[in-house]
């Protein structure tokens, strides 16, 4: 008995040793191999299984980018619908203007898409320029101040533009190659003027008074020295540094002292005034339950959420589609981050690793912390959810930054061929993240 267990575990140790080709045998130990009809590979399947393994950053950034902005779009006209007509306007008018910016944008994120890599470094100083000087524009006469933030222009035919939203963009694809140069050690005046100019957009916001947006800009600027090696000491004093700088631009500011107050005692909060929005949220989100009152049915947004279309859409979304609808939002941005994730592990370019990473913290850092203010987890801040709130320059900004994405995707190792010559590339992919049934089940 032992010899006979002795040579069984033999033969399997021999079988474990051997190197797998897939071709794998049912039958019993000690069977004749005589007649059987060994599996050769299959070529074709395995290219198939490549191309969608190559070609499922691309397709799942695409697809979670795209439902959200179809929600955003669901989500905007629910609220328009109401507040629009509540002041004697034509709701389909003005969704009708807001759908041509998602029209742009989209446009614009599949073209951006097409771009060789070479193509971002040498646009992003000029793109740079540009936006600080659109944002300079705040301060002359067609600037606008809305609740105490002068960050808007105005332009002819279009409306109010906010100029800090491409100011993201332009920061995300600058930090691209200064940490290049940091990787690189390069130290010449080029590396201090690009450093000045990084410092120079932050400061144009931060003089609008847009606190909010300064924060995400610093996001940004994280986001791409992390992966750039900046040192953990370097980042302890540059955050104490930060808190301290926002402890101090909250102090100055009364409204923004009393909405932290509110935020660390709601329950002494005047709740006709810093505290209204807040409890408003919070009703909003309990409201809805497990599956929301229903599309179009919210009740908050009849005037009692002063910012259902932007701030606090994720709490109109709450009660409209319960705390399933929540939840797919949040599953979508958390694909947004992990195809992030996967394209800075499968990249070697630094570029290519700092801008996708400033990028994935402009996007998931600035949907976590609006979910964190309409959820109460954080002070109000006056930040929108990105794709979903209304506004046509955050919206285009962030698509434009997704076509930059898409454009690192499409240069993974092995996905421009397989894009190139699988006409069924989408289909596979797809087949990867919900498997096939069973053939044979459907039959």
């Amino acid at each position: 008995m032992r010899a006979a267990w002795s040579g069984r575990l033999a033969r399997w140790g021999e079988r474990l040793a051997r190197p797998w080709d897939g071709a794998g045998s049912t039958e019993p130990d000690g069977a004749s191999s005589h007649g059987r009809r060994g599996r050769r590979p299959n070529s074709a399947a395995d290219a198939a299984q490549s191309a969608e393994q190559v070609t499922l950053t691309y397709y799942c950034l695409l697809v979670s980018t795209l439902v959200l902005e179809t929600f955003g779009l669901i989500m905007v006209f629910s609220v328009q619908s109401v507040t629009v007509a509540a002041n004697g306007g034509n709701a389909f008018t003005d969704f009708a203007k807001y759908l041509i910016f998602a029209v742009v944008g989209t446009v614009g994120m599949i073209g951006i898409s097409r771009m060789p890599l070479s193509w971002f470094p040498r646009v992003a100083w000029a793109v740079l320029g540009l936006t600080i000087a659109m944002q300079c524009l705040v301060f002359t006469p067609i600037g606008v101040n809305v609740y105490g933030n002068r960050n808007w222009i105005l332009v002819p035919g279009v409306g109010t533009a906010q100029p800090s939203e491409f100011i993201k963009m332009a920061l995300a694809l600058v930090l691209g190659t200064m940490v290049t140069w940091y990787v690189a050690k390069r130290r010449d005046r080029s590396w201090h003027a690009g450093w000045a100019g990084v410092g120079i957009a932050i400061l144009s916001v931060l003089g609008g008074q847009d606190l909010g947006t300064v924060i995400i800009l610093v996001l940004i600027v994280a986001g791409a020295l992390w992966v750039g090696g900046l040192r953990k000491r370097w980042f302890a004093l540059l955050g104490t540094l930060g808190m301290l700088l926002f402890a101090a631009a909250s102090m100055l500011s009364a409204n923004r002292r009393a909405r932290i107050i509110a935020w660390i005692h709601p329950e002494g909060a005047d709740p006709t005034g810093v505290g209204y929005q807040p409890k408003h949220g919070m009703w909003a989100l309990g409201t809805g339950g497990w599956f929301g009152v229903g599309p179009g049915s919210s009740r908050q947004k009849w005037g009692y959420l002063t910012q259902a279309d932007s701030d606090y859409i994720f709490a109109v979304l709450g009660e409209e589609f319960g705390l399933v609808g929540t939840l797919v939002v949040i599953v979508l941005f958390a694909a947004i981050g992990a195809c992030c994730l996967r394209l800075m592990r499968r990249h070697t370019s630094i570029y290519v690793v700092a801008t996708t990473s400033a990028i994935g913290a402009w996007i998931v850092g600035q949907a976590i912390i609006n979910m964190g203010v309409v959820t109460g987890a954080l002070p109000v801040l006056g930040v929108p959810l990105p794709l979903v709130s209304r506004g046509g320059t955050a919206l285009v900004s962030v698509l434009l930054a997704i076509g930059v994405l898409l454009a690192f995707a499409r240069h993974e190792p092995g996905a421009q061929e397989a894009l190139s010559t699988s006409p069924g590339a989408l289909r596979r992919s797809l087949a990867v993240i919900v498997p096939r049934r069973n053939r044979a089940r459907d039959k």
